[in-house]
């Protein structure tokens, strides 16, 4: 219930931001400058694109290490079927789906595969956020909302990650105070409690190797920087010009922005952010518009075509991912089953 809650919230406001945006901008004049887009930035920018896939694969198998060793290959390929169904199904179930392919596929407990994957999206959160911190240091924008939005998603992000490294670095400990804390429950729901925390304990316990962390925040600052130069890429199609750190300001204002719920694919919330963030430089009708869209189609459409032939390569079907709440509602296997692995 609460699923559907969030994924009508999204759609609801996906639908009034487009219709805001289409009342505001000239539809024919916005068409004109994206037809008029140099195809070569264009497609240099999506292959660009691309090239993260492989580095975002390879982050989440040095990730995923301390729960089970995977190929970077495995990796990727998951990682691209969990974009596809970020872009295709609402809610934003591409992070569940990821889990549920990759813990069945592996034998592992889902919620140990999903609170891994929270935590490569804390560690994305962090970097993200850094960026702009940077930007805001070094050349800060006029608008003070900015600054207050990094303030605010910097103490979610690195609150998410003093939570887990305390369950990472104290598991025993916070079993123990779970087991005491639900003493008073009747005993099945104890246990599944204590059986869930467990898990995702599980799924943390990255944060005890020092080798693991740097690598993945070396990966998370490369990544980031190579986001930020597919929209200086994408720029030149429509002859802008945003110095880099403007750019960054940009990636990192939609980036946390597009956490908010939404339809399928970020419709709406994604040109909203775009236009009101390299407006903070200038940049308005119909060129603000037009590169939102073309940016949009950049990081849409060639993930989600590669996520349709993962999907293919692994053996699953989209219709079967769309019924992924259903599969995650089988019950989880026992305690003594997860300890024994």
């Amino acid at each position: 219930m609460r699923a559907k809650i969030v994924s009508w919230l999204g759609i609801l406001l996906s639908l009034g931001l487009l219709l805001y945006l289409l009342s505001r901008f000239d539809v024919k004049q916005v068409a004109s400058v994206l037809s008029l887009a140099k195809p070569g930035w264009m497609a240099l920018a999506a292959l660009l694109y691309i090239a993260l896939f492989p580095l975002r694969g390879l982050r989440w198998a040095i990730l995923y290490r301390d729960v089970k060793p995977i190929s970077s290959v495995l990796a990727t390929e998951v990682f691209l079927v969990g974009f596809m169904a970020n872009n295709l199904m609402p809610a934003r179930l591409g992070d569940v789906v990821r889990a549920f392919v990759l813990g069945k596929r592996e034998k592992i407990s889902v919620t140990t595969t999903f609170s891994n994957i929270l935590l490569e999206r804390v560690f994305d959160g962090l970097t993200v956020v850094g960026f702009l911190f940077f930007v805001l240091l070094v050349a800060p924008p006029e608008a003070a909302w900015v600054s207050a939005v990094g303030a605010l998603m910097g103490l979610v992000f690195f609150g998410a990650l003093a939570g887990a490294a305390g369950v990472a670095f104290f598991e025993e400990h916070t079993l123990r105070l779970v087991a005491w804390l639900t003493k008073p429950l009747p005993p099945g729901i104890g246990l599944k409690l204590t059986t869930l925390v467990a898990k995702l304990a599980h799924g943390f316990r990255p944060l005890r190797s020092i080798g693991a962390v740097v690598s993945v925040l070396g990966l998370s600052l490369v990544i980031w920087a190579v986001e930020v130069l597919v929209y200086w890429v994408a720029q030149n199609a429509f002859g802008l010009s945003i110095p880099l750190l403007g750019l960054a300001l940009v990636m990192a204002i939609l980036t946390l922005g597009i956490t908010a719920p939404s339809a399928p694919g970020f419709v709406g919330v994604y040109e909203a952010l775009v236009i009101s963030a390299v407006g903070l430089y200038g940049i308005s009708e119909p060129i603000a518009p037009a590169y939102a869209i073309a940016m949009h189609l950049i990081h849409y459409v060639p993930g989600t075509l590669l996520g349709l032939l993962a999907t293919w390569k692994l053996g699953l079907k989209v219709t079967e991912l769309r019924q992924n709440t259903t599969l995650l509602s089988e019950p989880p296997p026992p305690l003594e089953a997860e300890a024994s692995r």
